[in-house]
């Protein structure tokens, strides 16, 4: 018990939930009670263990190699490889719209190169942790077990090479609130677990590598975070390696990754959500070649500066409300998205200069967003501030760099400072005010306007 007791303080201290390497059970405290425990095998000695990750989006792929040797007599092992997810019952009780974070994509053993076959027992609520670092709303919940057990057979001194392979969703939350335009997505996390494997012999590994793969996310120019295992050293394409002698699996090793791709979940998720274009009846600003700002044409480019205005009309659109007849619903523009800057090449918009902060009215009402100061504390304000935006990734796709400056949509900002407008009024117009550049010239170029 005290191996199982050592394994999961180890998860609970990770904050996180582990894919962890696989060690010997035992099956006949398993039989008695229903719950595995990891058992110390003496003596069957860990030659080597090369273990291999890939992260790719919010997939990861493992494969581990062990070279096992047996310095006993002939014996029979059962080895059990965990693979945690968390209790999907846990989210869907709290009405969250969360994709993948609770699926094993594949999994497969082989020994000596050929295909083995596995049994496969689920753990309910085996422990509780933390979803993420700093994730409040996502303490103690409830993990399950998925354990893989495989039957190994040694002759007397004999050596025999295990290979696990699989993959997984990593651990995300991701969906959309009510009268959100944009949605929320966490920081992606992966941790492999490389304690379990030293219930082999006295836990040391002869030889002892990984090769850690995050060449799509410095690809993608994710921002990414490694701890635990020390000394991997990298090379130019974001590939990690280690080659060790002697290392000691008793240790606190773990290998994590904490990456944000938010960029491309928004991707992914804003095609889905928008709908279709909104149609603009009319377009002026104070600037000559408004139109540019709708003609789909990023080559086009509107160029402003601090106080200039941006006027949009449109349609009065409505559909009909069942409860009372009358009063039809109103059909209007839910958000605006800014292709901020010269999206014509990637030098002319590193160049260009671009909106910094700006004011939105939908009819005749400054629309205000809520901003945190670094004490942590929030106010609203009509000036609305826009991050420094990005150029396309690897395949251009507008959702990923367009900036939105609302997290609601129009209709909800309006309720926010005007309760009686509410749902029953339309949106005919929006205006656009430059007030700030990031430029001393204080100039401003946009590339394109979308309006769903």
């Amino acid at each position: 018990m005290k191996n199982l007791i050592l394994l999961l303080l180890l998860f609970l201290q990770t904050s996180s939930l582990a894919f962890a390497n696989g060690g010997p059970i035992d099956m006949s405290f398993f039989k008695k009670t229903g719950n595995i425990r990891l058992l110390q095998k003496a003596d069957i000695s860990l030659l080597k263990e090369d273990l291999r990750i890939k992260i790719i989006s919010d997939t990861t792929f493992i494969e581990v190699t062990y070279v096992l040797k047996n310095n006993g007599n002939t014996q029979s092992v059962h080895y059990g490889f965990p693979v945690d997810m968390y209790n999907k019952d846990h989210f869907d009780s709290q009405g969250m719209l969360i994709d993948g974070y609770d699926r094993i994509n594949y999994f497969e053993a082989f020994v000596n190169e050929k295909p083995k076959k596995y049994s496969f027992w689920k753990q309910e609520n085996a422990y509780k942790a933390n979803m993420y670092k700093d994730g409040s709303s996502t303490k103690n919940v409830p993990i399950h077990r998925f354990w893989h057990q495989i039957n190994l057979s040694f002759e007397k001194g004999s050596v025999q090479e295990l290979v696990i392979k699989y993959a997984v969703e990593n651990r995300k939350e991701d969906g959309f609130g009510g009268f959100s335009v944009l949605p929320y997505a966490t920081d992606r996390y992966f941790v492999y677990d490389l304690f379990p494997s030293s219930s082999w012999s006295d836990g040391i590994v002869q030889d002892f590598s990984v090769t850690l793969d995050l060449s799509n996310l410095k690809r993608e120019k994710y921002t990414y975070e490694i701890t635990g295992l020390e000394n991997l050293k990298q090379n130019s394409a974001g590939i990690y390696r280690l080659n060790t002698k002697d290392f000691d699996l008793k240790e606190r090793s773990f290998i994590s990754v904490q990456y944000r791709n938010y960029d491309k979940v928004k991707g992914h998720y804003l095609p889905k959500r928008s709908g279709k274009r909104e149609k603009v009846i009319s377009i002026v600003s104070s600037s000559p070649n408004a139109t540019y700002l709708i003609d789909d044409d990023l080559n086009t480019v509107w160029k402003g500066k601090e106080g200039d205005w941006i006027l949009v009309q449109f349609p009065i659109r409505s559909q009909p409300n069942e409860l009372d007849p009358k009063y039809p619903y109103p059909l209007n523009p839910r958000s605006v998205f800014i292709m901020n800057g010269d999206y014509s090449s990637e030098e002319n918009f590193i160049s260009s200069p671009k909106i910094k902060t700006l004011q939105i009215k939908a009819n005749d009402f400054l629309l205000q967003t809520f901003n945190w100061r670094p004490n942590r504390k929030g106010f609203y304000s009509n000036f609305i501030n826009l991050e420094t935006p990005k150029w396309f990734y690897e395949i251009p796709n507008i959702f990923e760099v367009a900036q939105s400056p609302f997290e609601e949509t129009f209709e909800q900002e309006l309720r926010n400072i005007h309760r009686k407008a509410g749902y029953s009024t339309h949106i005919e117009t929006i205006a656009i005010y430059i007030t700030k550049s990031d430029s001393e010239s204080k100039e401003v170029m946009i590339s394109d306007l979308y309006f769903y």
